[in-house]
């Protein structure tokens, strides 16, 4: 049945299908729609008029909140929740046929609780998280543009140059006797410029092929050869690029710091906007004489949790033991969690965390399965008190 394959699929381990889709050439047609959307996305509506004024992100706070209000309005018996329902009906075509795809994108934007309703919060947060990812778009195209003009002028600087000799050559000027000559003096000084020109065209490739980073990215730059910490990485705000530097921000000082692009070429970078959702470890510590079936009852409390907040959690990956030790008398057991969010927003992240690590704590105390270290031996000589006699 219906039923037992969805509770198949959800005690298998999430997997997320690969990107395959094919970048083909853009068309002009591709080309004058993404100009549009790009002067919607900048203009005061670009949630339409309907929506309301979202030139900052202060009206656009104020604008999702009236039109919760609005939505509110006519579902009045589930004040103040608002049904999931009254939004699903934006996914009807001209036809009343419900367009699945859309459901599914709304579900995936709004993240209704598990009864499909959504507190005012929710609803404005959503939008939010909406309203500030075309805002790093938006500063992403413009220093773009930025470092595609200084590409050009040292493209044009380089075609000039050529140009010039071609001409020279072709009207009879001996071209190759003072290239020889100047060569012949800059080959002396070959040694100091070697190593910086390597760096600087290693960051020119940096920038323009990998492209490990955008505006508003947090990164985490770390040694390939040695390993990251499990409990994710100090990162950086990418504030902006050019050719030659990438100013970075620290998150949690707000110190600003500048990296030339050459030093950042032969270095991990990892990108927290890039990653997927993040999974967190819990350690607990339980007692070796608590029964098993006490750990199952705690392990049932611990996915109920999970499940009950569908906007904070994925899923549940995995409750097991990790250690054993039995002259200390207690078996340490960690809680796997897959996040909602990536690395990117780590405050809710860190905060589901230390929800879901008081709960556990919480839930511990209740079915008395804390642990408690076993009195350590005494051993009591009297070698001292007897070379003081």
């Amino acid at each position: 049945s219906s039923s037992s394959k969805l509770e198949i699929l959800q005690m298998l381990e999430e997997w997320e299908e690969p990107d395959m889709r094919i970048n083909l050439k853009a068309s002009i047609k591709d080309i004058l729609q993404f100009r549009q959307a790009v002067l919607l996305m900048d203009d005061s509506f670009p949630f339409t008029r309907a929506f309301g004024p979202a030139k900052s992100r202060m009206m656009c706070v104020q604008s999702s909140e009236d039109l919760f209000e609005r939505l509110l309005k006519r579902t009045p018996n589930t004040h103040p929740l608002l049904p999931f329902e009254t939004l699903s009906e934006v996914a009807y075509d001209g036809n009343g046929q419900l367009i699945r795809d859309k459901v599914k994108a709304l579900i995936k934007l709004m993240r209704p609780d598990r009864k499909g309703f959504l507190t005012k919060l929710d609803f404005v947060s959503s939008i939010d998280d909406i309203y500030k990812d075309f805002r790093l778009f938006l500063a992403s195209l413009a220093n773009s543009t930025s470092i595609d003009d200084s590409f050009e002028s040292i493209i044009n600087s380089v075609f000039y140059v050529v140009a010039t000799v071609i001409v020279l050559f072709i009207v009879g000027f001996k071209v190759w006797e003072p290239i020889l000559s100047f060569s012949a003096f800059f080959f002396s000084f070959s040694f100091m410029f070697g190593p910086a020109s390597s760096k600087y065209f290693e960051g020119i490739l940096l920038i323009f092929i990998r492209r490990p980073y955008d505006i508003g990215d947090k990164i985490a730059v770390s040694d390939p050869e040695q390993d990251t910490s499990a409990g994710g990485s100090s990162t950086w705000f990418v504030e902006k690029v050019s050719i030659f530097t990438t100013t970075v921000r620290f998150a949690t000082t707000n110190e600003v710091a500048t990296y030339s692009n050459g030093s950042l070429a032969r270095l991990r970078i990892i990108n927290a906007k890039r990653s997927p959702k993040a999974i967190i470890y819990v350690y607990m510590k339980f007692g070796s004489d608590i029964p098993y079936q006490m750990i199952k009852v705690y392990q049932t409390a611990i996915e109920n949790f999970v499940k009950s907040r569908p906007r904070e959690w994925s899923q549940l990956n995995g409750f097991r033991a990790t250690r054993v030790e039995m002259e200390l008398n207690y078996i340490e057991y960690v809680i796997v969690a897959t996040h909602r969010e990536m690395w990117q927003n780590v405050g809710p992240i860190l905060q589901s965390q230390a929800d879901l690590a008081s709960f556990s704590l919480e839930v511990s105390k209740k079915l008395n399965l804390r642990y408690h270290n076993p009195p350590k031996p005494i051993h009591l000589s009297l070698k001292n008190r007897k070379k003081q006699v």
